[in-house]
């Protein structure tokens, strides 16, 4: 009897000890895993060798949390965010963060450029260089030439989309400099472009200028991005025959003529047509910006009065005035037309200051 109640004992005591072993394997089997948290951080883009952008999606949740505070703390009243860039802009081994803020969506008021030192904080602000009213709509990391160099790029409309251009940016350290921008001020119309209009892997600051004239100019010129080296021009004809096409009225030749001369006065540019519509032994001296206006050239094109006052058989001679002149001014320049081999050439220009 003693042995059973032993050898009873002695197994009761090895099932508690059982029970107690597999109880402890089981709590550590459900415990539950340490909890994650997500934050949600601003897209972050950075510029590549090519004029798109990249979302790197590389920030982690540390560095967003503390960005996302910071951006929130620099925030112009009643602005978005609207663009965040990182990258290496002055080649030193550290990122900077280049944010852009603005009123409305797609649009760009406010761009910072920040670096992270024992925390983030703004180098410099971009001071817009434009001087007319525009909106800046677009901006991009880009590299504009064979080396590792990096550039902020801004780009410009008017309102009306008439005219646009852009800025370009240097960061240097703490120091950010406008390399370069290029925006029609002057006319509040027109094309000013960054393109390696060349294919060579050098971007270009290109200029079109396009005119209502008689053969539908756009005249080019473009110069390297930093403003360095010569300055090139390009003439384009934008008619239906995409090149020059002799005109065969009178009237249209003395246009075309006087469009011509203005063009080439002020891009210094040969345009051979001109040799064409005369049979003049030497380009006239007369200075015709006395007599003529060519400020709506820009805009809506040349506007001439052009009046005939004389007619013979293969000759005629026309009285040439600016259509804002008063009608019984006699004040103008005086054209003479001859017909030979079947095309009115301009044999004189004279000028008439009678009044």
């Amino acid at each position: 009897m003693i042995s059973d109640k032993l050898f009873a004992l002695v197994l009761v005591v090895l099932i508690l000890s059982g029970c107690g072993v597999n109880k402890e394997a089981e709590v550590k089997s459900i415990a539950p895993k340490p909890s994650t948290s997500t934050v949600v951080s601003p897209e972050i883009t950075e510029g590549t060798s090519k004029v798109t952008v990249e979302d790197t999606g590389k920030t982690n949740v540390q560095d967003s949390n503390t960005l996302d505070q910071f951006i929130k703390k620099i925030q112009p009243s009643n602005e978005q965010l609207q663009r965040i860039f990182k990258e290496d802009l002055d080649l030193d081994g550290k990122p900077e963060y280049v944010l852009a803020f603005g009123l409305e969506k797609g649009g760009i008021d406010n761009i910072f450029v920040v670096r992270e030192d024992a925390g983030y904080h703004i180098i410099g602000k971009l001071e817009d260089p434009v001087m007319v009213a525009h909106l800046n709509t677009d901006m991009k990391i880009m590299k504009l030439d064979q080396t590792e160099q990096k550039f902020i790029v801004v780009y410009s409309t008017s309102e009306v989309d008439e005219a646009e251009g852009f800025s370009i940016f240097t960061v240097d350290h703490n120091r950010i400099s406008n390399l370069n921008y290029n925006y029609p001020e002057a006319t509040g119309q027109g094309s000013r472009k960054l393109e390696d209009i060349n294919k060579d892997g050098v971007f270009e600051d290109v200029s079109y200028y396009r005119f209502q004239d008689t053969q539908k100019h756009t005249i080019i010129t473009y110069q390297k991005f930093d403003s360095t080296g010569p300055e090139k021009t390009k003439v384009l004809y934008e008619n239906k025959n995409k090149k020059f096409v002799f005109p065969t009225d009178p009237k249209d030749i003395i246009q075309n003529y006087l469009e011509d001369h203005y063009l080439r006065n002020r891009f210094f540019i040969h345009l051979p047509e001109m040799a064409e519509f005369t049979a003049l032994s030497a380009s006239p001296k007369n200075n015709f910006e006395s007599i003529i206006d060519f400020s709506a050239m820009d805009y809506t094109g040349l506007d001439l009065n052009v009046k005939e006052i004389a007619y013979e058989a293969n000759q005629r001679v026309f009285l040439v005035k600016s259509s804002s002149e008063e009608e019984e001014s006699n004040q103008g320049l005086v054209f003479t037309l001859e017909k030979q081999s079947g095309m009115w050439k301009i044999m004189s220009i004279e000028m008439n200051d009678k009044l």
